[in-house]
């Protein structure tokens, strides 16, 4: 019978068994992190802007929800922004942004990598509130501070891209810096008046007017540019893509550990010449 110590286990075998616990370990424990937010969110109280908010406000908590979730539909206070590309686009929050494209000569490599850097990048925004999707507009929820909320995702209206003109300069340029300028992207994005938005903070009724503004109890403060059902059934994609990337690491972990025990067995098995 062979001894044991005869068999050996490649540096390969070992670098994957152990980058694959790692991993397994690692993903397992974001999505007990994600997990636990999902968690969280579906404990926060939940409205849609209208009458109902309007009575919980005033009688059962006292003008104030420490940490709640609000959904409505976008409408400015006042005149809203225009797009500078399309004169019936509307908006309440607007980033306009200015990319320059380029590839860079990597030597090591021998190729062209490209890249992408933000020159210059402009934010307009003008007061906004939330109302209800449908009915009676007479209950509203002003948002505070908006541009301090995380999560935030604004539309693309616009994409542009103004292309460099090739000529001497250009190549001479590429040849001493060993750049290649492809161009300058323009890109204008909105929060369009009418989109429904998710926000989560705190809501305070005053005077008549009910607020949406940062926690005090300093949880995060979010606006989220989707109705609260699909912002959760993305968070829950996010816990099952973890699950499903500990479950692949530890099969193929365990995988390889069991083609090592394999082999020890028969070799030990296996009667000496």
């Amino acid at each position: 019978m062979q001894k044991m110590s005869d068999v050996t286990v490649s540096p390969l075998e070992i670098f994957c068994l152990g980058s694959s616990i790692a991993f397994a370990g690692l993903f397992y424990y974001l999505r007990g992190q994600k997990q636990k937010e999902v968690d969280e969110l579906l404990k926060i109280p939940r409205f849609k802007v209208g009458e109902h908010l309007k009575q919980v406000l005033k009688t059962g908590s006292g003008g104030m929800l420490c940490y709640a979730v609000v959904e409505g539909k976008v409408q400015a206070i006042g005149e809203p922004l225009q797009s500078v590309n399309f004169v019936s686009c509307l908006g309440v929050i607007q980033k306009i942004i200015k990319k320059e494209q380029k590839k860079t000569w990597n030597p090591l490599t021998r190729t062209w990598v490209f890249g992408e850097y933000t020159v210059n990048e402009v934010v307009n925004s003008v007061p906004f509130k939330l109302v209800p999707s449908a009915g009676d507009n007479n209950v509203s929820v002003h948002v505070i501070n908006p541009l301090s909320a995380a999560g935030l995702y604004l539309e693309p209206v616009r994409e542009l891209t103004h292309k460099a003109k090739e000529g001497f300069l250009y190549y001479l340029n590429q040849y001493i810096s060993k750049e290649k300028p492809i161009g300058i992207l323009e890109v204008e994005e909105m929060l369009q008046v009418g989109s429904t938005v998710t926000g989560i903070g705190e809501l305070i009724s005053s005077d008549n007017v009910i607020k949406l503004q940062p926690p005090s109890n300093g949880k995060d403060y979010l606006l989220i540019a989707t109705d609260f059902k699909s912002f959760l059934s993305n968070q829950e994609t996010v816990v099952n893509m973890w699950k499903i990337f500990t479950a692949v690491c530890g099969l193929f972990g365990a995988s390889i550990f069991a083609v090592i025990v394999y082999r020890i067995y028969h070799h030990t098995k296996r009667p000496e010449k």
